[in-house]
């Protein structure tokens, strides 16, 4: 089933449902398919051909969702561009990709003018205030042709380049096909048992798995809800008007609620049921005291840009095994392998490798990126994992993360959540440093809830905790850490200032 079909069954089944909900602006299915439409005969009369990349670069809203469908039925493909970036970077993705069109937010148009500097071929296509010379977006959606266009969609056709850095260093895109985001939204609705009445808030960053924003919604007929915010009034606010009842955030967002609704009684959020964590490790004591204040238990579960969205998943109503990211989803095969590719026995450390039908099959121009990650229909993470005898699944650390401390292993992701069981610590992200003798050491720089907290405290608090070689030679406390788009501890900026 492609994006397409799955938009046209629900124009078919419930016209006036509403599809999209921004701002206080609820866009129904059939005007969802009208505006679509238009867009993509615009598209296509200036000059889109099939499989032309179409760039967007629009925030969380309706235009997001719009332009992304708009280049799937004129049969494009579209490739996500990260606003976040210097003019240098979106330039070399750019360049790198090709993109036959671009649109992007007034807001974004100068630094992407800039990246654009003696570049050629690109039509600009601009969603909000805009110099009369700009060909506007709103015009696009208003005066193309209503009908859709026919253009021979095939389910296993690409239909969009979803980027991620992953441990290679630069943006690689993940060529997605309709079938793969099908696939993975038929596994994620199985595994987390959603229904067409759910009411859906995804807080994904635009220009990371923007599908996961609208997807599930799509397929199941249900309504998405759109934040471009990750502040926690914002996020609460949406759902106690929306009755939210599926929500995918990170950690930080939850503990965030949590302090909200503690000191603010004005927020009903006993619609939300399916409260989804991924992206980074969601401590035992969060999970608990959302349960006790909500009476719903956050939901752990991993994912990748290269399987399509979840690929493990806990599941609702079901004991949770402390800190485990769950078990597979329907169609994904999972295995831990050593350095040598072989399959490792139950609890020890290795790679997880994915397969399945929503695991994409490469990726765009990869420059032997490819024969490096994927291996006989298998996809290689990069991301280090163990299985314990009932099938459950931990996330360890990203291999390339590891250090090694005087020729011992060390994995950060260990003694964050040692740390993260400090009552005084909010968060932390822990980092690897040279040192002479050792070769590496952990340094942990620290958010705390006060300010009382000292570093000799921290220390003896890890050695009745860690092996003496995991204890932070170094502790660095903070105001806040930098966050990507999405809310993510930025840990590559981090690591950069210890370049």
């Amino acid at each position: 089933m492609t994006l397409i079909e799955m938009l046209d069954n629900c124009i078919a089944a419930q016209p006036d449902k509403a599809a999209v909900i921004c701002n206080g602006r609820a866009v129904s299915y059939v005007g969802l398919g009208r505006m679509v439409n238009r867009a993509a005969n615009a598209m296509l009369d200036l000059g889109l051909q099939k499989g032309d990349r179409v760039g967007v670069m629009v925030p969380r809203g309706v235009d997001l969702v719009t332009g992304f469908l708009a280049a799937a039925r004129a049969g494009g493909v579209a490739m996500p561009v990260n606003f976040e970036l210097s003019a240098q970077s979106v330039r070399k993705v750019v360049k790198a990709a090709g993109p036959r069109f671009i649109l992007v937010n007034s807001a974004f148009y100068g630094l992407l003018e800039e990246a654009l500097a003696g570049i050629s071929g690109i039509t600009v296509i601009v969603s909000g205030e805009c110099d009369t010379g700009c060909v506007k977006w709103d015009d696009l959606v208003r005066d193309g042709r209503p009908e859709p266009p026919d253009v021979g969609i095939k389910a296993h056709e690409s239909v969009y380049l979803n980027y991620t850095s992953g441990s290679t260093g630069d943006s690689k895109g993940a060529i997605t096909t309709h079938y793969n985001i099908y696939s993975n939204t038929v596994a994620a609705v199985e595994a987390l048992g959603l229904t067409s009445d759910d009411v859906h808030l995804c807080m994904f960053a635009p220009f990371a798995h923007p599908h996961e924003i609208f997807a599930r919604a799509l397929y199941l007929g249900g309504t998405a809800v759109i934040v471009d915010s990750v502040y926690p009034k914002a996020i609460a606010e949406a759902i106690s008007k929306h009755k939210v009842t599926c929500m995918m955030g990170l950690a930080p967002m939850y503990e965030n609620l949590l302090d909200l609704v503690a000191h603010h009684k004005g927020y009903d959020l006993s619609s939300l049921r399916i409260p989804e964590s991924g992206g980074m490790y969601t401590r035992p004591d969060l999970i608990d005291r959302f349960k006790e204040r909500l009476g719903v238990s956050i939901i752990p579960v991993w994912g990748s840009t290269e399987t399509t969205g979840i690929a493990l998943a806990n599941r609702p109503g079901k004991g949770q095994k402390q800190g485990s990211v769950g078990m597979p989803c329907r169609d994904y095969e999972v295995k831990i392998v050593g350095d040598d590719g072989a399959q490792l026995p139950v609890g020890a450390v290795g790679e997880m490798a994915f397969k399945g039908p929503a695991v994409v099959d490469g990726y765009f121009e990869d420059d032997g990126i490819k024969s490096r990650c994927f291996n006989d229909g298998w996809y290689y993470s990069g991301d280090l994992g163990k299985k314990d005898e009932e099938g459950n699944y931990y996330f360890v650390e990203r291999k390339s993360g590891m250090m090694k401390v005087a020729g011992h292993k060390v994995y950060p992701t260990e003694i964050e959540i040692a740390l993260l069981e400090h009552p005084a610590i909010k968060e932390v992200s822990v980092l690897s440093v040279h040192d002479r003798l050792r070769g590496e050491v952990p340094k942990a720089i620290i958010v705390t809830r006060d300010s009382g907290l000292t570093s000799r405290e921290v220390l003896k608090y890890c050695k009745g905790k860690l092996a003496n070689y995991k204890v932070p030679r170094i502790v660095e406390f903070r105001d806040a850490l930098p966050k990507t788009g999405s809310g993510k501890i930025n840990k590559k900026l981090l690591q950069l200032e210890h370049a």
